[in-house]
């Protein structure tokens, strides 16, 4: 696949929907071309900076399409990154009303790059059918080896959309995410068929301002990762529980054990930086 047939793919490898094929052709290009990995940064970039226009209020216009492209072209001037290579794209989609701007609003928030190899074992005294995370300088890598064929799917932890799916027969996935926007980003990934699954947040470009805040363990997490600027992975059952936090104190294992101790979880942070929440 050439990059520029690899550019029309760019919807579709987001949501999920290129057949197998397209899909180990297209992250071929992509994993070898640095160009083109620029580009789908940009498309990523863009359709966090759609997301942020679902909080305001847009009447309803006869000519959804054109409305759009104007707003697009007003928030340009506001944000740090441009639409200059999507904004077509947009005007094109738009036409399809309502329902696909709700849709491309939910898409997933974080940049990553996936890449599965064939050769080598897992460190850090990995088990095989077990997922598990360590730390490499800004990127949180995701590492897994099954026993037998499984199916890693990686959706948004807020929408619960499908950001990418790995289908695995005994390789070994080792999959590097970076999140290169603003706002930490929190997704989930599961092995299907599996118990196996846990909640990821990633620290985004800005520190929050806030010193305290309440919510659900997952808000939590996010709160965490997005202030300290650490990764946080939750592996526990209820990440729903309500909860509430306290940024007075520089360590951010002390912090989550006072949001957390009296509420069945443990905390951890392990020696690479990742901060564990897990069930106690």
């Amino acid at each position: 696949m050439n990059p520029s047939k690899a550019r029309d793919f760019f919807s579709a490898y987001y949501e999920g929907n290129l057949e197998v094929g397209l899909r180990q052709s297209f992250e071929i290009t992509l994993r070898n071309d640095a160009t083109l990995q620029a580009d789908y940064a940009a498309f990523v970039e863009t359709i966090h900076q759609l997301d942020a226009l679902k909080h305001e209020e847009i009447p309803i216009p006869i000519f959804l399409s054109d409305r759009i492209a104007t707003r697009l072209e007003e928030a340009q001037g506001k944000q740090r990154f441009g639409f200059p290579l999507w904004t077509n794209w947009i005007r094109g989609l738009a036409v399809a009303g309502l329902a696909a701007v709700a849709f491309i609003g939910a898409l997933p928030l974080f940049n990553g790059r996936h890449d599965v190899g064939m050769s080598g074992a897992i460190g850090g005294g990995s088990n095989v059918d077990q997922l598990q995370f360590k730390v490499d300088g800004s990127k949180l890598i995701v590492l897994y080896q099954p026993s037998s064929a499984k199916t890693v799917v990686v959706t948004s932890a807020n929408t619960n959309k499908e950001i990418s799916r790995f289908t695995l027969d005994g390789q070994r996935l080792e999959s590097p995410i970076e999140n290169s926007l603003s706002n930490p980003a929190i997704m989930k990934i599961q092995v299907l068929g599996d118990k196996a699954s846990a909640l990821v947040a990633i620290p985004g470009q800005s520190i929050p301002k806030a010193k305290s805040g309440e919510g659900s363990v997952q808000d939590l997490a996010v709160a965490l990762a997005g202030h300290y600027r650490i990764p946080v992975v939750v592996e526990a059952a209820d990440v729903t529980h309500h909860v509430t936090w306290s940024f007075s104190s520089n360590d951010p294992r002390q912090t989550a054990n006072q949001a957390l101790s009296a509420d069945g979880f443990s905390v951890d942070v392990r020696p690479d930086g990742l901060l564990e929440i897990l069930d106690r």
